[in-house]
Formats: structure tokens, sequence, C-alpha cells
């Protein structure tokens, strides 16, 4: 699995590709808003089953954390007028900003009130803008009941209906029906920073996906007029029927490894509120998953489809730990481990291959092809078990910019990641091979992606913020990195 980036899996992933064309972090994020959006749309009739006892529903909750007042308003309307949500998604009442246990009884109800045509089920609704209330002082609240609300909601159990009308057989009927609800919410750093946190709330704050909110989508840019036909035809599949997901038996051991992480020291930490994020890491990649595979007409969750929603997961861990400021270090063992459990090979169901494949069986001369990433599999494969190993062998896992090196406990005992020069992807379409590739620790990395860190054509670092040359970049005697994707990774954020 891809460590530095997320998998763009199935039409889920070529749907934000095509919405985001010129900015691969944006991508990202529309991703998992999308993905946010389609678990929604089709909670009324699909649930996944795991190996523990019962099903639950697809919601996949996540929460984009910016520096405005509404960070996802940009992105939830991009996605939804993209999806063409009213004509497409029939199932989705529409979208309500909420916080108050009154908003969310309402956009329920107004949801019910209007039974799909698709099916006698009713319909799910998506609630957008920030959970928190502001209080006369400034500081945020939370109010214990929608806190409640929403859990059970998470957890596709009933609530107790709030009502001063007398409710008819009909309506009690339908309160025997958890609700489907899905969140999309936009939390600005403030707000985030001021979270309330108090006994028994990391119940609730484990039951989202926060990201860090890296780029804005271009209102300026024509969208696409609906989803493709693939992500249609999945939805007349998974809305037409009651539906359930389950775990192939490879799948379910990879997933196990996941859950594995839940159990880790991530949750022993000194930050208790930013810890709550990884108590339900392994039930985020089950639902995760479980849409994918929907996406996919597939009543079967594969490997790679656990190698993808792993990789989105993994992405929000990491947000929340740079959105705290704590020290990324601490993740890398847990993750690693987690990681090195997930074949990269995902047709390998468990088996880890290890590829005959050295730096000289490549040709210098070579053309470079853009790296096709339409499914995982192939996406994965590809920058694993070739180029980045090679790349991470050559330096043993120490960083080029700044010589860090990551120790593990336990295999494979350090920890790097591989960082492409020329970007992956459109509208860069760097190649995947050794010439444009480094090895980096995760911070070097970081910076090196958003611009903090570029090369000259002598390979000296130097810093964008300062201006200032931080030294050469240490190179392998083998390891020859071509200067026109040093000079395109430059021309983003220096003037040349």
């Amino acid at each position: 699995m891809s460590a530095d980036r997320v998998i763009l899996h199935g039409p889920l992933g070529d749907f934000a590709r095509q919405l985001s064309p010129s900015d691969d972090l944006s991508a990202e994020e529309m991703y998992a808003a999308t993905i946010s959006v389609w678990s929604t749309a089709i909670a009324p009739t699909v649930r996944v089953r795991s190996y523990l006892p019962g099903t639950r529903p697809t919601l996949v909750w996540t929460a984009f954390v910016g520096d405005s007042r509404n960070p996802s308003e940009g992105m939830a309307q991009s996605v939804v007028r993209a999806l063409r949500v009213r004509d497409s998604f029939t199932s989705l009442a529409g979208r309500h900003p909420v916080n108050s246990v009154a908003h969310l009884f309402s956009a329920v109800e107004s949801a019910r009130r209007y039974p799909s045509r698709h099916t006698s089920a009713p319909r799910s609704t998506l609630l957008e803008s920030s959970p928190f209330q502001r209080t006369p002082t400034g500081r945020q609240r939370l109010q214990s009941e929608l806190n409640y609300a929403l859990r059970q909601a998470w957890d596709g159990s009933n609530f107790l209906w709030i009502s001063t009308k007398k409710r008819t057989p009909a309506q009690q009927e339908l309160d025997r029906v958890p609700p489907m609800v899905g969140v999309l919410w936009g939390i600005s750093d403030v707000s985030w920073k001021q979270r309330p946190y108090g006994p028994g709330d990391e119940a609730f704050y484990s039951r989202f996906l926060p990201f860090k909110l890296r780029g804005q989508p271009s209102h300026g840019r024509a969208l696409q007029t609906g989803p493709s036909p693939e992500l249609v035809a999945a939805y007349e599949w998974a809305i037409g029927n009651q539906r359930e997901v389950k775990l192939s038996r490879a799948a379910a051991e990879m997933w196990g490894e996941i859950r594995r992480l839940e159990d880790s020291t991530l949750l022993h930490g000194p930050a208790p509120r930013d810890a709550a994020f990884t108590i339900r890491v392994g039930e985020h990649a089950l639902r995760v998953a479980a849409a994918l595979a929907a996406a996919e007409m597939s009543p079967v969750i594969e490997p790679n489809a656990i190698e993808a929603a792993w990789s989105l997961v993994w992405r929000s861990i990491r947000d929340v730990a740079d959105l705290s400021h704590a020290d990324s270090t601490l993740l890398e063992d847990p993750l690693a481990k987690t990681s090195a459990a997930v074949p990269t090979d995902s047709r390998s169901a468990g088996v880890r291959v290890e590829p005959s494949w050295h730096a000289e069986s490549t040709d210098p001369d070579l053309a470079d092809t853009p790296v096709q990433r339409r499914t995982a599999v192939v996406q994965a494969q590809d920058r694993d078990s070739r180029v980045k190993r090679q790349v991470k062998a050559w330096y043993d896992n120490t960083c080029q910019f700044c010589g860090t090196v990551i120790e593990l406990a336990t295999p494979p005992f350090a920890y790097s990641e591989a960082a492409h020069i020329q970007a992956l992807g459109a509208p860069h379409n760097g190649p995947d091979r050794i010439e444009n590739v480094l090895c980096l620790c995760p911070n070097c990395h970081v910076r090196f992606d958003m611009g903090a860190r570029f090369l000259t054509d002598e390979l000296r670092i130097i810093d964008s913020v300062t201006g200032k040359d931080l030294g050469p970049l240490t190179v392998h005697a083998q390891h020859g990195i071509r200067l026109e994707y040093v000079r395109q990774h430059r021309s983003r954020w220096a003037d040349t």
C-alpha cells in the first residue's frame, strides 16, 4: 500500500480525479467528501457485515478542518452539484445545517416524509456545517442531546423521537427504523482547537474522520454534469434491493490487522482528545471499503478495497496529529506495523511476495509514460513492489534531506517514505521510476510536496520560506536523479 498518498479507488476515485484535475491533494479531499455523500445515498438499502455480530450502516462521516468560518461549504457544494444529487441520487433528501438535536430531528423527519421513488425505505439525509454552537463567551459547545442522537444514528440504532404532536401508526412504524444520517462537516481551525472535550466525548469524536483541508475547490472550473455511467449503474444496483456487503476471507484477515491498531499505544498517548480518533479505525476502514465495493456493484469486499480504505484512514490519523501539532513520529511505529500486514499486491490474498527486480533491469532511455491509476491494484503494486523498495534500500530508510532514521522495534525496523519529485497523476503526470523518487522522512516529505523545500540543478536543498541553502542532497552512487523532474517540481514553487 502507498504510505504517502491516498489510493483513489474505483468509480469514486475516478470521479474525484475528474472533479479536481489540477490538484492531487484537493482530489484526495474531494474523494473523502464523495465517499461521504455516496455512503449516505446508499444507506437506506446497503449494510455491511464482518465476522463481528450483526450488521452496520455503510455511513462514512467526514469533517474538514480549515481556516475559514465554514471550510467545507465550497467542497460540499462542488461535490453535491457535480453528482447532481437531486437527479441522480434520489434516496438522498438533501443537505441540512445542524447544531442542535431539534435541527437533527427536523432534518430526519423531512427525509422520512418523502420516500424515494426507488425504494419503500425511508430516505437518508446529509448534514453539513459544524455540530458545535458558539456560546456568548465565544467558546464552542456541543449539546449533550445532539451528541447522543448522532452517536445513535452513526451506529444505525433507533433514537427516541421527540415530538409535541401525537404520532400516527405509520409514523410510529417509522420510529422503529433507524435514521440514515450522513455527515460532511466543515470546522474552522479555531473551533477545532476549542472543541469541547469531557468524559465520554471520545465516543462522539471517534465516529468521524477528520481531514486537514489543504486546498479549496475552484468554483471557476466547469464541473461535470453528473456521475459517471458506472456510478449511476452502481447506484441503481445498490438502491434497487436490500443489500448486504461482506468481507472475503483474505479481506477479513487484512481488516483484522487494522483493528489491532485500535488497541495500540496510540490510545495511551498524552493527548486523549486526539487519541479518541483512533478508537474506531477498524470500523471506519470497514465502512469505507463497503462503500467502495458497492460503487463497483460487488457484494464482497476484496483486499484491494481494504487497502484503499486503510490509505484514507491513515491520512485522517496523520492529519489529526498535524492539526494538534503532535510529533508525528509517535505514530509511525503502530502505523507501519499495520501497513506491513496489508499486502502490497492485493491479489496475493495475504501472502507477501518479494519481486525479483533491481535497478539494473530498467532502461534509462525508456520513454516516460504517465502512471495509469484507474485501479488501486495497479497503483499499489507498481509503486510499492519495485521503485519504492529499491530507493529505500539504497538509503537504508535514511532521509536524503535531513538524515533522519525512524527506527522501529519490529520489522521492518525502520520507516521512510518515497517522495515523487514530479508528482504522479494529472496534471503533472510524473513517471513512477527510480530517477523520479526520493527517500524522505515524513516531515521532509510533506515539506517537499507542499513546496517548503525544493532542489536546485546542483541538487542543493533550498528552504523556500527563508530562501536559505540547507546543503547538498544526499545521493547514492547508483541513484541517477533526472534534472527534468527536479525542474518541473521547482517550477511549481519557485521562480526559475
